[in-house]
């Protein structure tokens, strides 16, 4: 069972899952109406908890007019995943620890095996990352967030060296 999942990149929206085949699942909606990449703002900012430069990462995903709030954090070596509603999204920073007084109504927690977590991402983006799936991410969305996922990609061979799982192209077990 995957535990994250791009499910629409379409006309300025971004939608993405946590446990998309799961009894609860978390939802992600991005809207570009107010120039918020969440896509690359989600993938640098699990980067810097797995590479442990920060103990938590807090994001706004723009939702027209409401928001969700996303918050990452590594506990006990696993990635923590909370959701949470946010009222109108406007002022809302995309990025920051001010993000969690915001917040109104939890919706998801889970957490997740960094090696799960981090195969899945790296699988759902690596579509987008060249050809026909590069058009459509850049066409409907903005420009794919390629040092974002490189650092993730980098990251991730060195985590699991013995697999040698990820090239330039593509993922290779899937």
């Amino acid at each position: 069972m995957n535990t994250f999942e791009i499910h629409g990149i379409h006309f300025g929206w971004f939608q993405v899952c946590f446990t998309p085949h799961g009894e609860k699942q978390g939802w992600l909606t991005n809207s570009d109406y107010m120039q918020c990449d969440a896509p690359r703002l989600f993938l640098d900012a699990l980067a810097d908890i797995l590479e442990e430069k920060s103990a938590e990462e807090w994001l706004c995903w723009q939702d027209e007019p409401g928001a969700y709030i996303l918050r990452l954090a590594l506990q006990d070596g696993k990635v923590a995943v909370e959701i949470f509603l946010a009222p109108d999204s406007i002022e809302l920073p995309y990025r920051g620890m001010e993000l969690a007084s915001v917040k109104k109504e939890f919706d998801y927690k889970n957490s997740f095996e960094i090696k799960r977590l981090l195969d899945d991402v790296l699988v759902e983006f690596s579509l987008y990352e060249n050809g026909n799936g590069l058009r459509l991410y850049n066409k409907h969305w903005d420009e794919f967030p390629e040092k974002e996922f490189l650092r993730l990609k980098k990251f991730a061979e060195e985590f699991d060296k013995g697999l040698d799982k990820y090239s330039k192209l593509f993922c290779l077990t899937y």
